[in-house]
C-alpha cells in the first residue's frame, strides 16, 4: 500500500511539474522563481491545450498525447539550454562566476544600478541582510572595491564580502540553505498532514462536490474527451447535453489515474501534489519575489521564503478550509496556484517568450477555475498600490503594462476554447445568492485578521491561529517601519477590505463585483488573505531579525563581526521554532479536518456496501443500458468504477435534461404513471440504484423546485420501491439495494 502510494505521488509530481517546466525551458525561461513557481499552472495550461489539439481531429486525450508533447517541449528546452550553456563566456579555471540573484532587480533590468545604490543608502538603517547584498554586489562588479574602500583599521567596523571565486559570505550561503530547509520541512510537515488525514490514497473523498470530481476524471480517462465542449455530459453514454464544468485539475489527475490504474488513486495523489506540496512552494516562490523586490539579498529572500512556506502549510484556509466545508477542490487550486503565477507576472521580463510562458500559465490557472482571473487580477492591481507608493514605483508599473498587454494577449488567444464555455453559462457565478448574512465590522474585522478556523470540528471552530496571525502582524509592522515590500501589504489589505465589505452587506456593495466570480460564497472570498498573509509573516521575521542583529551591534562592539550570522541565525532560528511547534499543532488539527472528510468521515457517501453492489452489477448490464440512481449516494461510482451508465451524474439533477429529476420525484409511480415509464423506455432503464443512507445536502436550487424544499438526502421517487409491480429487488448490502426494471411486466393486467 505505502509503496504503491509513493509510485501514485511521484507520477502525480511528474505530471504536475513536468509539462510546464518542459513548455518553459523550450521557450529559454531558466529563472528559478519560474520553474518552481509557474510550472503547476503552465503544466495544466499544455493539457488543456493538448486536449484541445486532440478533440479537433478526434483523437483520444490521454497520457499518451499529453507525454508526446511534454517530450518535444523538453528535448527543444534540452537543445536550447545545451546550446546557452555553450555560449557562455569562461573565466578563471573554465567556470563562469556565478552572477548575483541582486542584479536582477526589482522589475526593470536597467534599475539595477539606482536600486543598488539605494539599497546601500537605507540598509546600514534598516537590515543587515541587504546592507551585505549590496555590498556583495560592489564586490562582484569590482573585486577591488573592498581593497580600495577599506580604510586600514576600519576592518571591524565594514562588511567584508571576500570574492573567492565568485562565492558569497558564508552566512549569506548559510542563509540560502537554511532557507531551502524550511522549506522542504514544510512539505514534509504538509505531507504528513495528508497522510494522516487521508491514511491511503485509495481513500474516497465523502464531501458533496467530489461527486462531479470523481466523475469528470473518470469520464476523460475512460472516453478521452478532455475538450472545454465536452466536458461535463449529462449522458456519459451517449455523451450528449454538455454543460461546462472547468476541468483543468482534472486533465492532469486523468492521465495519472489511467498510469496509476485507480481513479480514486490518481485524485488523491494529484490533490496532495498541489494542494500540499505546492501550495508550500507557491507561497514560498512570491515571498522570494517580494524579498527581492525590496531589495533584501538572496539569503534574506531564501529565508523569508522557507518562513512563509512553514506558516503557509498550517493555514486553514485556503486548502483545508474549501476541501472540508465543501470539497470545492478546483477552486483551492487555483488559490494554490494563484502565488506563483502572480510572482510571474511581477517578474515579468521584456520578450514574446516570457510573454508566451506566462500566458498558458494564466490560462492553465484559469481552466482549474474561472476565479483565477480575480484572485490574480485583483491581488496584481492591490499590489501595484504598493509598488508605486515606493520610488520608481510608477515608472516600473507603466514599463509593465504593455508585457502584461502581451501575455494578456496570448491567454486570450490560448484560452479561447475555455473562454468560450466560460461566458457562454447562463447566468455565471455573479447571478448566486450569498451564503451568508451581515456580521458586524468588530468581529468581521478580527476573524479575518485572526485566521480564525471555521467548519464542522466544534472542538476549533472559532478559534483563532494565533502564531499565524501574530507573525503575519509582524509583517504588517516591519513593512511600515521600513518601507519595503510596500506591494505585499496592500494586496492583503485589498482582500481585508473586500472581505470586511463582503461581510458587512454581502453581494450589496461594490465589493460585489469581486465577490460575485466567487459566487459571493464566504469561504472563497476569505481565503485570499491566507494568499498574502504567510509572505508577510516571512518578510517580517527577516526583516525583525535583520533589525534586532543590527541593535545588538550598536550596544556591544563585539557582536558587529557577526552581525550577518546574527541575522540569519535569528531569522533560522524562528523558522525551525515554528515549525517544530506551532506548525505541527496547526498540522495536527487539519489532519483532523481531512479526516472528517476522508479516513474518519462524518458522514458516508460511498463504502462498502456500494462496492459490493457496484461488484455485482458491473457484469449484469448490457450494452445499452443505463441505471436509473440518485447522485447524492455512492451511485456514482457505478461509472466511476465499473464505466457503468448512469441517468444521474448530479446530486439534484441536471436542468438542461429534465429526466434526470423528474424521475427522481415521480419514479415510484411508473406502473400508474404512462409518462413515467415513457421516460424509462426512451433511456432504456433496466436496473435501479438505491441507498436510504444518503448525506443531506442543501436543495434550495433544485431544477423546478423539485425537492419542495431545502434540504435532500433521498429522492422522493426511490422510495418505498419494494413490491412495486415489473420491479424486482435482485441485490442487497445493508443500505444499498440494486432492483431489476420490467415495464413489460409493470404493464402486463
Amino acid at each position: 500500500m505505502i509503496a504503491r502510494d509513493l509510485v501514485a505521488l511521484l507520477v502525480a509530481l511528474l505530471a504536475v511539474v513536468l509539462p510546464g517546466t518542459a513548455l518553459l525551458l523550450a521557450l529559454g525561461v531558466r529563472r528559478p522563481a519560474w520553474l518552481v513557481g509557474l510550472s503547476p499552472a503552465a503544466s495544466v495550461g499544455v493539457a488543456t491545450l493538448t486536449a484541445v489539439v486532440c478533440a479537433v481531429p478526434g483523437v483520444r486525450y490521454g497520457p499518451l498525447p499529453l507525454g508526446v508533447v511534454t517530450a518535444v517541449l523538453l528535448a527543444v528546452g534540452v537543445a536550447r539550454l545545451t546550446g546557452w550553456r555553450r555560449r557562455l563566456p569562461t573565466r578563471g579555471r573554465g567556470l563562469r562566476p556565478p552572477v548575483p540573484l541582486s542584479q536582477e532587480g526589482p522589475t526593470e533590468p536597467s534599475d539595477d544600478v539606482s536600486v543598488s545604490r539605494e539599497a546601500s543608502a537605507v540598509s546600514s538603517e534598516t537590515s543587515a541582510v541587504s546592507h551585505g547584498a549590496s555590498a556583495e554586489r560592489r564586490v562582484e562588479r569590482d573585486p577591488g572595491h573592498a581593497a580600495r574602500h577599506t580604510a586600514p583599521g576600519a576592518a571591524d567596523r565594514r562588511v567584508r564580502v571576500p570574492w573567492r571565486g565568485g562565492r558569497s559570505p558564508a552566512p549569506w550561503r548559510a542563509g540560502r540553505v537554511l532557507g531551502l530547509l524550511l522549506v522542504l520541512g514544510a512539505v514534509v510537515v504538509s505531507g504528513w498532514t495528508w497522510w494522516a488525514g487521508l491514511g491511503t490514497l485509495a481513500t474516497v473523498g465523502q464531501e458533496h462536490d467530489m461527486i462531479t470530481h470523481h466523475l469528470v476524471t473518470a469520464y476523460i480517462q475512460r472516453t478521452g474527451h478532455g475538450a472545454p465542449w465536452q466536458l461535463m455530459p449529462t449522458d456519459v453514454l451517449t455523451d450528449s447535453g454538455v454543460a461546462f464544468y472547468p476541468a483543468g485539475l482534472h486533465l492532469l489527475m486523468a492521465p495519472v489515474a489511467t498510469l496509476v490504474g485507480d481513479t480514486v488513486v490518481g485524485m488523491n495523489a494529484v490533490t496532495v501534489v498541489l494542494l500540499g506540496f505546492g501550495w508550500a512552494t507557491s507561497v514560498a516562490v512570491l515571498t522570494h519575489v517580494a524579498a527581492r523586490r525590496a531589495r533584501l539579498a538572496p539569503s534574506a529572500a531564501a529565508l523569508a521564503a522557507g518562513i512563509a512556506a512553514v506558516v503557509a502549510v498550517g493555514l486553514y484556509r485556503p486548502v483545508f478550509s474549501l476541501l472540508h466545508e465543501g470539497g470545492i477542490l478546483p477552486n483551492a487550486t487555483t488559490l494554490v496556484l494563484t502565488p506563483g503565477v502572480l510572482a510571474a507576472l511581477l517578474t515579468l521580463r521584456r520578450g514574446w517568450a516570457p510573454a508566451v510562458g506566462a500566458g498558458i500559465g494564466a490560462v492553465g490557472a484559469l481552466a482549474v477555475h474561472p476565479s483565477a482571473l480575480a484572485s490574480v487580477g485583483v491581488s496584481l492591481l492591490g499590489w501595484w498600490v504598493g509598488d508605486a507608493l515606493t520610488r520608481g514605483g510608477p515608472r516600473r508599473i507603466a514599463a509593465a503594462l504593455p508585457r502584461l498587454a502581451l501575455v494578456g494577449a496570448v491567454a486570450l488567444v490560448a484560452g479561447a476554447p475555455v473562454l468560450a464555455q466560460v461566458f457562454g453559462v447562463a447566468g455565471g457565478a455573479s447571478s448566486a445568492g450569498a451564503d451568508v448574512g451581515p456580521a458586524p465590522f468588530g468581529p468581521a474585522l478580527g476573524n479575518a485578521v485572526a485566521l480564525a478556523y471555521s467548519g464542522y470540528v466544534k472542538d476549533y471552530e472559532g478559534q483563532a491561529q494565533v502564531w499565524a496571525a501574530a507573525l503575519a502582524l509582524l509583517g504588517v509592522v516591519a513593512v511600515l517601519v521600513t518601507r519595503r515590500a510596500l506591494g505585499t501589504l496592500t494586496a492583503w489589505a485589498g482582500w481585508l477590505l473586500v472581505e470586511v465589505a463582503f461581510l458587512s452587506s454581502p453581494a450589496r456593495g461594490a465589493d460585489a463585483l469581486v465577490t460575485g466570480f466567487f459566487y459571493h460564497a464566504h469561504l472563497r472570498v476569505w481565503s485570499h488573505l491566507s494568499l498574502f498573509a504567510p509572505v508577510l509573516a516571512g518578510l517580517g521575521v527577516v526583516l525583525a531579525a535583520s533589525g534586532v542583529a543590527l541593535w545588538s551591534a550598536r550596544l556591544a562592539r563585539a557582536v558587529r563581526p557577526g552581525v550577518r550570522w546574527a541575522a540569519v541565525a535569528l531569522a533560522a532560528a524562528a523558522g525551525v521554532a515554528y515549525l517544530v511547534w506551532p506548525a505541527s499543532g496547526y498540522a495536527r488539527v487539519e489532519s483532523r479536518y481531512l479526516a472528517t472528510r476522508y479516513a474518519t468521515p462524518d458522514f458516508v457517501r460511498v463504502d462498502g456496501d456500494d462496492e459490493k453492489a457496484i461488484d455485482w452489477l458491473a457484469d449484469r448490464v448490457r450494452p445499452g443500458e443505463r441505471v436509473l440512481n440518485s447522485a447524492n449516494d455512492g451511485s456514482t461510482f457505478l461509472y466511476v468504477r465499473a464505466g457503468l451508465p448512469i441517468v444521474n451524474t448530479s446530486s439534484l439533477g441536471n436542468a438542461k435534461s429534465p429526466h434526470t429529476y423528474r424521475l427522481l420525484k415521480s419514479f415510484n409511480r411508473f406502473p400508474s404513471d404512462a409518462g413515467v415509464r415513457a421516460a424509462l423506455r426512451d433511456l432504456n432503464v433496466r436496473w435501479v440504484y438505491v441507498d436510504t443512507r444518503a448525506p443531506t445536502i442543501g436543495a434550495g436550487s433544485s431544477p423546478e423546485d423539485w425537492v419542495g424544499g431545502f434540504l435532500f438526502s433521498t429522492a422522493a421517487g426511490l422510495r418505498d420501491l419494494d413490491g412495486l409491480p415489473g420491479l424486482e429487488l435482485a441485490f442487497r448490502s445493508g443500505t444499498v439495494s440494486v432492483y431489476g426494471l420490467d415495464l413489460g411486466a409493470a404493464e402486463s393486467p
